[in-house]
Formats: structure tokens, C-alpha cells, sequence
């Protein structure tokens, strides 16, 4: 995958720029999709996102079937997303059945979405794309929720409350994950920290991680025997998680909810 793409400019939480692409079309022609639909899908597509970079979005469907409130089908492909502080590097998805609040968008309201409906796609991940996403206090406050329990309550003692993580860093190799961060004691000083897993799918729902590795300052070494298994959700389901040399890519679905 090339990373050389056009630099996007730094965006506020309540505005999207999208450059280069920015298009919506159907292969129907359907009056509702051009003059009240795609106006509206574009900009709620926009309120959720921070960044997003080649952004191309096809509706499918005519006028009848739109009148009744479902847009039969959507496909979404972007590149340098960001969502909640989540780098995503490449993602191409589709979404049937969306069941919008039709009779409002002619009047000029905004798009809501009325049900829960399928979303399918792949993602691709950059190694640098996940790291820029470490800096996100989603998955930032998800790692240590996660490390919290694996260590021994004597070192997280030591540590300063509420815990933080600093300089956190991953590195992707075929099938295996290894990551790097620094806590706060209580003195102020940085105590590091380095975690090597096997990364594969348990379940559609759950990642399992193997041969996991802990070890603090360099001294102190905490191995798992068991294997770990992180559960993702009822709303997810997984097909496929790939880690290769800098890169992870992963398809599925998910249930997306009002």
C-alpha cells in the first residue's frame, strides 16, 4: 500500500475537509438521491468523521424505493480516516436497508438514521496509523483497562492514579504484535513497559492473544500461559485479522446503531 498521499490539513472537532474526491453518485437516476439524499448522506458522513482524505460514496436505489424511507444500499470507500481519534488508513465498506427519516430530509432536516442495519467492509491499518491512534484517549483508557488486571498489584502501587500511558508505540510483524509505553509513579518518574503477543481471531467476536509477554523496566518478566481473549462485542463479527510487516489488515461486519 502506498502512504504517499496528499497531506490533509488538521481539522476541528466541528468541521471535515474533504480534498481531492468528494463524491456521491448512484447508477440510477434518481431525482430524491442528487437533490435531497446525497446532500444529506454527505453531510451526516462529515458529523461523524474527523479527517477523511479520497472519500467516495455510491447510493443504490430509485425514487420508489427511497419514498418508503430504506436506501437499499450504500458503498463507502475513503482513505486517512479519522473517527473518534482512530487513524484509519484504508477502509471500503457497504451498508444495506438503512432505514433513514426520508420525509424530513425534503424538507430540508437533517439525515438521521432510524434502525440498527449490517455494515460489511475491509479496513486496512498502518503501523503509523495505529500509532497515531494510541494518542486517542478511547484506545489509550481501553490498554490500560486491559493491562490493569495482568499486573501485580505492588507495581501498580507505585504508579500514579488515575494511570496514564506516555510514548506509547507498536510495532506489527507477521502474526505478532509488540508495544511499548512508559507509566508515571508517584515520584514522577517513567517506568516502562514492553508487551510481544500473538495476535489471531479466538472468535468472529473475540481476539485471542498468545505467547504473551510482559516486562517491566527490564527486570521483571510476566509470562502467560494461558491464552487471553479480548471480547470485542455481540455487534461485531469478524471474518479475517492479518498482521504482517507494519501493516494489519482485518474484514467483517458490525451491527451500527442509531
Amino acid at each position: 500500500m502506498n502512504k504517499n498521499l496528499p497531506e490533509v490539513n488538521q481539522i476541528s472537532d466541528s468541521d471535515v475537509t474533504v480534498e481531492n474526491q468528494d463524491k456521491i453518485s448512484t447508477p440510477r437516476k434518481s431525482k430524491i438521491v442528487s437533490r435531497f439524499l446525497s446532500p444529506a448522506l454527505k453531510f451526516w458522513l462529515k458529523s461523524q468523521l474527523e479527517q477523511v482524505e479520497q472519500l467516495k460514496v455510491l447510493i443504490e436505489g430509485g425514487d420508489r424505493q427511497i419514498l418508503t424511507g430504506k436506501i437499499p444500499q450504500v458503498s463507502v470507500t475513503a482513505s486517512n480516516v479519522v473517527f473518534r481519534g482512530l487513524n484509519l488508513t484504508e477502509i471500503d465498506l457497504s451498508a444495506t436497508g438503512i432505514r433513514i427519516n426520508i420525509g424530513q430530509i425534503i424538507k430540508g432536516k437533517p439525515l438521521k438514521i432510524l434502525e440498527s442495519f449490517p455494515l460489511f467492509g475491509k479496513l486496512n491499518l498502518l503501523q503509523s496509523d495505529f500509532n497515531a491512534s494510541l494518542q486517542s484517549p478511547l484506545l489509550a483508557q481501553a490498554i490500560v483497562e486491559f493491562l490493569t488486571p495482568l499486573l501485580p498489584s505492588d507495581f501498580l502501587e507505585q504508579l500514579e492514579q488515575p494511570i496514564s500511558l506516555y510514548d506509547q508505540k507498536a510495532e506489527f510483524f507477521p502474526g505478532r504484535l509488540h508495544f511499548c509505553t512508559n507509566f508515571l509513579s508517584t515520584s514522577d518518574e517513567k517506568i516502562s513497559l514492553s508487551l510481544h503477543t500473538d495476535l489471531k481471531l479466538a472468535s468472529s467476536c473475540e481476539l485471542l492473544l498468545e505467547n504473551l509477554e510482559i516486562q517491566v523496566l527490564q527486570q521483571s518478566s510476566y509470562d502467560f500461559s494461558n491464552n487471553i481473549k479480548i471480547d470485542l462485542g455481540s455487534d461485531v463479527e469478524l471474518k479475517e485479522l492479518t498482521l504482517n510487516s507494519g501493516q494489519l489488515t482485518c474484514q467483517g461486519g458490525l451491527t451500527v446503531n442509531p
